[in-house]
């Protein structure tokens, strides 16, 4: 895979042809935030660095170090990441792994290539690397990954090339998901997970496998369609147990009863327009608004505004089990008519 065979990221992909014309930078940082891609980047970047025939547009893919590098078996590249159940990455490990090994010379290509999850760098481990980023020896190529650059020493972001990953359109998400197959041909599953993930690749494929979060858009969009119907104890009772329930996911259910309330407040306003999130249940929702006379749309806003003080209460330390209860009434208010 070239550099142009990657989805989205236009400007970063622009610098590389640029500096792969040229003679790469030694040190690089791709930064972004968690799940969108920094992994895939830096792979591709260190495949092209790698490579025998790189052109500017990345790695060949054909050659022998290409070769090596898909199958998981190049001898010139080195991962460190934080071992399962830690935090950092043990400071021994970069000791053997880096600091002995970055003056031996590269079995088969021309470069070797150290890729280093930054998060998960201690203060010591940093500055254990900073002496090998000041004067790294010919050959030698760094690709660190970082969600949260602020954590990194300033004498470090001073010595590396900075890419920093932007939020996909929904489009191109679409396109990460479809090229993945998680979602087969259901072309609404594949638009409400890129829509719900923000432009963050790794969260929408990670929704796609998720059969919860399939199961929690039910229950909230049942719970909307539902609530003309419910009495107060209902929504007391069973509701209630719900949310506390599912408090770990809290921010994912605010989302997507706004989504649905949008939903009903799009149709309420023009029933024949508009592009919806639920868009496989249009049907229901224009027989909700059919079967609650009098929904205004100033009704469904004052529902939103409920679920917007729950979410803002939330920061601020409020009870949760009473705030909660306290939205669901005001949204039951709106919309029992």
């Amino acid at each position: 895979m070239a550099f142009g065979d990657l989805v989205g990221q236009k400007d970063i992909k622009d610098r590389l042809h640029a500096m792969f014309a040229g003679e790469p930078a030694q040190s690089f940082l791709i930064t972004g935030a968690p799940g969108i891609g920094k992994r895939t980047f830096g792979r591709e970047l260190a495949k092209a660095l790698l490579c025998e025939d790189a052109s500017s547009d990345g790695a060949c893919g054909k050659c022998p170090s290409c070769t090596y590098f898909d199958a998981g078996t190049h001898p010139d590249i080195r991962t460190f990441e934080a071992q399962k159940g830690k935090k950092t990455i043990r400071i021994e490990d970069l000791r053997s792994g880096l600091i002995s090994d970055i003056a031996v010379n590269p079995q088969i290509s021309a470069r070797k290539v150290y890729m280093i999850d930054a998060d998960k760098l201690a203060d010591v481990s940093q500055n254990l690397l900073l002496k090998s980023l000041e004067e790294p020896p010919k050959g030698v190529e760094f690709i660190l990954t970082c969600s949260d650059p602020s954590k990194l020493l300033g004498t470090i972001l001073s010595r590396v090339t900075t890419l920093q990953l932007q939020p996909y359109s929904s489009d191109e998400v679409m396109k990460i998901l479809k090229d993945s197959g998680k979602c087969g041909d259901d072309e609404t599953k594949i638009r409400f997970c890129a829509d719900f993930s923000a432009g963050i690749p790794g969260k929408a494929l990670s929704l796609a496998d998720d059969e919860d979060f399939a199961s929690e858009r039910e229950h909230i969009f049942d719970m909307v369609m539902r609530m003309p119907r419910m009495s107060v104890t209902d929504i007391l009772t069973d509701e209630a147990e719900y949310w506390n329930g599912n408090s770990d996911k809290v921010d994912e259910l605010l989302q997507l009863l706004q989504w649905t309330l949008g939903d009903v407040a799009m149709l309420l306003a023009s029933p024949d327009k508009g592009v919806l999130k639920n868009g496989d249940k249009k049907e229901e929702i224009k027989r909700f608004i059919s079967d609650v006379r009098g929904l205004t749309l100033i009704n469904v806003s004052n529902a939103v505004n409920a679920v917007t003080d729950f979410a803002k209460g939330l920061k601020v330390n409020i009870s949760y089990d009473a705030a909660c209860c306290s939205m669901l009434l005001k949204i039951h208010k709106e919309l029992a008519r």
